[in-house]
């Protein structure tokens, strides 16, 4: 969980680590993760919601108002995934409106999925017809559809 360089970051914490661990290893992990939540670091965030860390919850709440948007959404998401409620899905809804970086949209499009609730699922439905194309493309591929009527239409909207 120390992982300080790009090389060792890039793919996301270890999640499959952490679902090899023993009981015991487990709550040292999850209380080394929640040690280190901050709001200018997604890591132990995303694998504190991996766990399902009940324990980390005043922590992730603690810290929600006080996150950039982004980051706000991938709380919400580790929060949705610890306790299923669904007074966070307001807090997600409100995070897509204010994200507007392309890369920050495709992470928050990959959680989406994960809420199973119609206003989620139709914010992932609107961002199929993003302007951006991966964007578009991203939000497709969330989707589970086929991505060549996006990249159809980017085509064309190059060609033409």
């Amino acid at each position: 969980m120390n992982a300080d360089s790009w090389e060792l970051r890039k793919d996301g914490p270890p999640l499959q680590l952490l679902d090899s661990l023993s009981d015991d290893e487990r709550a040292i992990a999850e209380d080394e993760l929640i040690r280190r939540i901050h709001s200018g670091d997604d890591w132990p965030i995303r694998g504190l919601g991996h766990l399902r860390s009940v324990k980390a919850l005043p922590e992730l709440k603690g810290i929600l108002n006080d996150s950039k948007p982004a980051l706000q959404a991938i709380i919400a998401h580790a929060i949705w995934k610890i306790s299923k409620d669904p007074g966070i899905i307001p807090v997600i809804l409100k995070a897509s409106q204010q994200i507007t970086n392309w890369q920050e949209l495709i992470d928050l499009i990959y959680l989406l999925p994960d809420f199973h609730d119609p206003r989620t699922d139709a914010l992932l439905a609107a961002y199929r017809d993003h302007p951006e194309y991966l964007v578009a493309y991203n939000a497709t591929r969330a989707s589970g559809l086929s991505t060549d009527e996006v990249v159809r239409r980017f085509q064309l909207s190059k060609s033409g």
